[in-house]
């Protein structure tokens, strides 16, 4: 299944969360290592994103590990497309 946040097409079937405001989609091997670096060790599959988004206070946004990848701003809406 094929997502698609903001018009924007995600690489990646999985995400971190901090619990509060940032979730980080896991693009390539590069980016999941840097996460559990960072000490994530909880790793969320991409049909869990909307759930975690609804979950998160208003600061919230989603990036790509890497960051160089802006899927949601912060404070900024969020439209989510699933794609069979």
């Amino acid at each position: 299944m094929k997502v698609r946040i903001n018009n924007k097409d995600v690489i990646g079937n999985s995400f971190v969360w901090d619990g509060c405001h940032k979730i980080y989609i896991i693009e390539d091997e590069e980016d999941l290592k840097m996460m559990q670096d960072f000490g994530y060790n909880e790793f969320y599959d991409i049909n869990k994103i909307v759930e975690i988004w609804q979950q998160s206070c208003g600061l919230r946004f989603i990036s790509n590990g890497k960051l160089d990848k802006e899927y949601v701003r912060q404070c900024e809406d969020a439209k989510f497309e699933f794609i069979d």
